[in-house]
């Protein structure tokens, strides 16, 4: 009966590692070649009892990448917390992304992908656990070259959010990207808005601002009670007092249910007229989408 491997030391059990770490601290070459261990790249190695997400996988890539080497791409939009495209596969499934320093090779054989483009000197950069990634911002401007328009605005209304509607911050990423990329991002960016809060709301938005339906407010507090906002709608137009609600599959939950009618019944209460969408039609039905909401805010008033 073969006996089980060696316990790793403390400092290795929980990430991903070096083997010329680990043999520093150690660790035997036997022991490295156990079956409790992943060898994602050549000299890398991290427990299976590590779960393999996007930033493990990262993790492991930059370990074996070039010194200077950041996290980037699909792995990295996970790691950070923003969406990702409407249907979009698992990133685990693919090569972990790298964006590498002006004037360095990437490897021949390496298990990773590595962008064409070099960094800007100035590329902001941030850490998730220890691991290096680009900024939100730096991020979503080069995303912009490799996604339609629909899909590049979802994850700067995410962004934006994020820099607390610093636009100036986005706007100097922009500035570091290829000149040839420039025009496109700043495309993106003219229809990124920070109050925003879902993929599908962005969806709605600019189905209807492509419809010529006048741009709503958004996020804002239309109906007061006791100093207070009472009722926080996802779009809404005040000089009609209409306000659109997009519910997901959780409002069907028996207590979300509840709030949907107290809601509801608050915006009836202050004079609003409130249109309720689901997240499926918004994406299965955009065309009915638009006409409902459309007429709702004509037989209201709204003129364009």
């Amino acid at each position: 009966m073969s006996r089980p491997p060696a316990p790793l030391p403390a400092r290795l059990r929980h990430r991903s590692f070096t083997v010329d770490e680990a043999l520093a601290l150690g660790v035997s070459e036997r022991r490295l070649r156990a079956a409790d261990l992943r060898a994602p790249h050549r000299g890398v190695r991290v427990s299976l009892g590590v779960e393999w997400t996007p930033l493990v996988a990262l993790q492991c890539a930059l370990l074996a990448g070039p010194e200077g080497a950041v996290g980037t791409g699909a792995h990295a939009v996970v790691a950070l917390g923003l969406p990702a495209p409407f249907g979009a596969p698992d990133p685990t499934t693919a090569e972990p992304v790298l964006a590498l320093p002006r004037g360095t090779r990437a490897p021949r054989r390496s298990g990773f992908a590595v962008r064409p483009a070099r960094l800007h000197p100035q590329t902001r950069t941030c850490r998730v656990r220890g691991v290096l990634l680009l900024s939100p911002e730096d991020l979503w401007a080069q995303r912009c070259g490799e996604l339609d328009e629909e899909s590049a605005v979802a994850p700067g209304d995410a962004v934006l959010r994020v820099l607390r509607n610093d636009l100036a911050a986005m706007r100097a990423a922009l500035e570091r990207l290829p000149v040839e990329a420039r025009a496109t991002a700043r495309r993106v960016l003219d229809q990124v808005r920070h109050e925003v809060c879902s993929p599908v709301e962005t969806r709605l938005r600019l189905l209807l601002a492509r419809a010529g339906v006048p741009e709503a407010s958004h996020f804002a507090a239309a109906l007061p009670r006791e100093g207070r906002a009472d009722v926080w709608p996802d779009l809404q137009w005040d000089s009609v007092r209409v306000a659109v609600e997009v519910d997901g599959p959780h409002h069907g939950e028996d207590e979300q249910h509840e709030r949907d009618i107290r809601r509801r019944r608050r915006t009836e209460h202050h004079g609003w007229t409130q249109v309720v969408v689901s997240s499926r039609e918004v994406m299965r039905q955009p065309d009915d989408v638009v006409r409902w909401v459309s007429d709702e805010l004509r037989r209201a008033g709204l003129r364009w």
